[in-house]
């Protein structure tokens, strides 16, 4: 009990420290590497976006790497999201697991526009010539087991960022570090994790931080019987760009096959609503799930990613 307290009163205090240290308002446009905000997880993108208290799998190395400890041996994750204006965003990651060690993984997100013609103030009808901007991250992490019900991870990252092809471009390294605790007693967990903790990217002679992100989660088991599982989750998120945000959702599934999901996102400028829904592969003769999971937006059109995450 007095193990319990202590862990609980541990992931309290970091939470509402780091969240004081925080603290920034809103400094829209000030900081570099937004690629590294967009969902890595389907599943999480239809809960809400809330995903630092659903890390499950190998997904969950990029918000809250404690969750890959759920991968049993081996595990294989990708996901693809058509972004906004043509822009191409994906992931995919590795994990195995070693008993009396812990979880390593290994992870790269790249983002790419469409070729874009070139304009100068010598050719304003185009040059002839294209280019593409693109973003790059390539992680490493390793995640224990402290205590039967408290996980800790850590991932490693180096960031590139292109401009103009290869051509103009500048990289930085960051970590994340994440938390999970298990109350078995409450049928829930909470997570916390900080991320994008690194040095400032640097294009030319201007500097730019990165988007660090302080996440406080919960996810609670509803309902759990042999055929029918609600699990419901909340997250407050602090950016070192923005105000706090708030994300809602839920999952319910049915004879442990189909997934439905529902979601909401508060005090964002674009993103509202979120779905999704998942297909368990037992069926085929697999152990994963394929996912898909619709963000909206108020203005813009809005946004699908799909994900594949298969364990052997």
């Amino acid at each position: 009990m007095k193990k319990t307290l202590f862990v609980i009163t541990y992931v309290a205090v970091l939470f509402f420290t780091l969240q004081h240290d925080a603290r920034a308002g809103n400094r829209s446009g000030t900081v570099s590497g937004q690629f590294l905000k967009i969902g890595l997880s389907a599943r999480a993108i239809g809960m809400g976006g809330a995903q630092v208290a659903v890390a499950d799998g190998v997904q969950s190395m990029g918000y809250n790497p404690a969750g890959i400890l759920s991968v049993n041996n081996y595990g294989f994750a990708a996901t693809y999201t058509a972004w906004l204006a043509g822009i191409q965003h994906s992931y995919a990651g590795v994990v195995k697991t070693i008993p009396g060690v812990g979880s390593i993984g290994a992870s790269v997100i790249l983002l790419t526009t469409d070729d874009i013609e070139e304009n100068t103030v010598a050719f304003p009808e185009g040059t002839g010539r294209t280019f593409r901007a693109s973003d790059f991250a390539f992680s490493l992490a390793y995640a224990r087991q402290v205590t039967e019900q408290f996980r800790v991870g850590i991932n490693g990252k180096v960031i590139k960022s292109y401009l103009f092809n290869k051509e103009l471009g500048t990289s930085t390294f960051a970590f994340d570090i994440g938390t999970l605790y298990d109350i078995p007693i409450l049928r829930s967990h909470i997570g916390v994790s900080l991320t994008n903790i690194g040095k400032d990217v640097q294009f030319i002679n201007e500097a730019y931080s990165l988007p660090t992100a302080l996440r406080f989660g919960v996810l609670v088991d509803v309902l759990r019987d042999p055929s029918n599982q609600f699990v419901s989750t909340f997250q407050v998120t602090r950016l070192n760009d923005a105000d706090e945000q708030y994300n809602v959702g839920g999952e319910y599934t049915f004879s442990s096959i189909v997934a439905l999901r529902m979601g909401w996102k508060f005090s964002y400028d674009q993103e509202d609503v979120t779905a999704g829904f998942g297909l368990r592969l037992n069926s085929v003769g697999l152990n994963g799930m394929l996912d898909y999971g619709f963000n909206n937006f108020k203005y813009l059109p809005g946004t699908h990613s799909f994900t594949l995450e298969l364990q052997f």
